[in-house]
């Protein structure tokens, strides 16, 4: 019973939790800058981290945390050569897949995985337009992933996330749109 308790009062901790991490990740597509939209990510990661962790869904734990050092790293290394950078590149998607084997509860475990690979490259190559448009495979197998994990605001996250993606090329469009007919 207290165990049960336990087990309850620490999904519910990690969905508020959740709540935060959606609003933090909202805001990372709608950042024009590479170093806002690193950083934002990078407390996105952290965030959702812990709401995953308190969910014991360790793969999604496991991938955050690449994800915080991955940011991290990117953060400081932009300026570094490119030999340099394609190393942390691979160093990140590698470490993706290792951590989701071992912590993974079954096969949609892998989803984390894959996401983290893709975000990988999203987030290591410098063009804001990519990383944005790579949002959308990421989301595709995070929603996955949240739904047999059962987060709530995991699911609220990735359908948010797809419409802050839509909402950027949108307002791209239109403001391209306005500039073309003046």
């Amino acid at each position: 019973m207290q165990t049960l308790l336990i087990l309850e009062s620490m999904k519910l901790t990690g969905e508020i939790i959740g709540c935060i991490a959606v609003l933090i990740n909202f805001l990372i597509y709608q950042q024009k800058d590479r170093k806002n939209l690193l950083k934002t990510k990078l407390l996105s990661d952290f965030s959702w981290g812990l709401h995953y962790g308190l969910l014991t869904a360790f793969s999604g734990m496991a991938v955050c945390a690449i994800g915080f050092l991955r940011e991290l790293t990117f953060i400081f290394t932009d300026e570094k050569k490119q030999s340099k950078r394609l190393l942390f590149l691979i160093v990140f998607a590698i470490s993706s897949i290792i951590i989701s084997a071992f912590t993974m509860k079954d096969l949609f475990g892998l989803l984390p995985a894959v996401a983290s690979v893709i975000a990988v490259f999203s987030y290591w190559q410098k063009n804001t337009v990519v990383t944005k448009l790579l949002g959308v495979p990421i989301s595709a197998c995070m929603i996955t992933y949240d739904i047999m994990r059962f987060s709530i605001m995991g699911i609220v996250n990735e359908t948010l996330t797809l419409i802050s993606i839509a909402i950027f090329f949108i307002l791209q469009t239109l403001k391209n749109k306005k500039n073309n007919a003046l």
